[in-house]
């Protein structure tokens, strides 16, 4: 007998050791018998020509082969002879292997219990193979979802670094964001002389510079309670009193503007003490996010542009504020008048010095 697979073998002996007829044809790629062997006469077999495509010899293969799935079982199939015989295709690499088991009534009870443990097993062999594709398909999605939260976590941090949380909370919501606050209070804050220093230093101490700044400005405004609102170029801007209302905003931002002044006083650039110029105004602003791929929450209004205009106006180390901000600091808060000055744009303005 030429070499069959083993689960073929132990069907052909069984058949062969109880005197039941047994009969297997191998068939190869080309789709010609390439062997045939047991009782083929019982099933009518003997004239079947090796080498010949078995479709021509044997109707019902017409159609049949190639076979998509493998270990194939058609039961209770009527032969040319007259005989019953169940059908059981198996494969090994590229040839299958046809084997028929008598299905005749004297003989159905035992081959019934033969096919159903066969059927068993091929159930089996499928859950185990579902249950493996199953456990990969989990194991995938488990991943997946891993991926999705690290993302989310990281679009949720990136998101939290450019926006105050609140604002953050009502953008997800699809929410426009454009709210009028009557009473917060704005600073500008630059570094002096920065572009000229910058021309006398190397990229790595210029970015190295404003990483300080700016890192210093974050750090602050979440001791104070202010909002780092942006950064321009060597300038920052920051607010205090939205996007919740606080009624001592101004003395919030004052105190940010002073820690701030002492942090950049403990850092050198280009060899020369790192120095700022800095200016408050308070009262009312528009803010909201502006932008759809590249979005930003800014801040509008006079009082915006005063705030831009006293910072511009102040000496270096100097933080000035306007009249506005001084009367919601209260009497006894100290500074030093300078008088009223011409600001370019706004007029004559009152302004005040914090103490150095």
């Amino acid at each position: 007998m030429p070499r069959v697979p083993k689960e073929v073998r132990s069907w052909i002996y069984d058949f062969f050791y109880t005197e039941r007829s047994a009969a297997y044809l191998k068939i190869d790629a080309r789709q010609c018998v390439a062997a045939k062997g047991g009782n083929i006469e019982h099933y009518g077999l003997s004239s079947l020509r090796i080498g010949k495509p078995v479709a021509d010899q044997l109707e019902f293969m017409e159609g049949l082969l190639p076979c998509p799935e493998l270990p194939f079982h058609m039961p209770m199939m009527e032969l040319p002879g007259g005989r019953v015989a169940d059908l059981h295709l198996f494969g090994e690499g590229g040839s299958v292997w046809l084997v028929f088991l008598d299905a005749t009534p004297e003989h159905d009870n035992q081959q019934r219990l033969q096919q159903k443990a066969y059927d068993m097993t091929l159930l089996q062999e499928r859950e185990r193979q579902l249950n493996a594709k199953l456990q990969s398909t989990n194991e995938a999605l488990r991943e997946s979802q891993e991926g999705l939260s690290r993302e989310y976590r990281r679009a949720e941090s990136l998101l939290l670094n450019i926006l105050p949380a609140s604002i953050a909370e009502r953008l997800k919501a699809d929410e426009q964001i454009a709210d009028n606050h009557a009473e917060v209070s704005v600073l500008f804050a630059d570094i002096v002389g920065f572009t000229e220093r910058a021309r006398s230093v190397g990229a790595a101490t210029t970015i190295a510079i404003l990483n300080y700044f700016f890192k210093a400005a974050d750090q602050l405004s979440e001791q104070y309670g202010c909002e780092k609102i942006k950064t321009i170029g060597d300038c920052v801007m920051a607010v205090a009193g939205l996007p919740v209302a606080r009624s001592d905003h101004a003395q919030a931002l004052v105190d940010y503007a002073l820690e701030l002044r002492e942090a950049a006083r403990r850092e050198r650039f280009a060899g020369e003490p790192l120095s700022l110029r800095i200016g408050i105004h308070s009262g009312p602003i528009v803010a909201g996010v502006i932008g759809k791929r590249r979005f930003v929450y800014d801040l509008w209004g006079d009082t915006v542009n005063l705030a831009a205009r006293l910072q511009k106006a102040a000496e270096p180390d100097e933080i000035r504020i306007s009249d506005a901000t001084r009367q919601l600091l209260g009497p006894d808060f100290a500074c030093e008048p300078l008088g009223e000055t011409e600001l370019r744009g706004t007029g004559r303005v009152r302004m005040w010095r914090l103490p150095a």
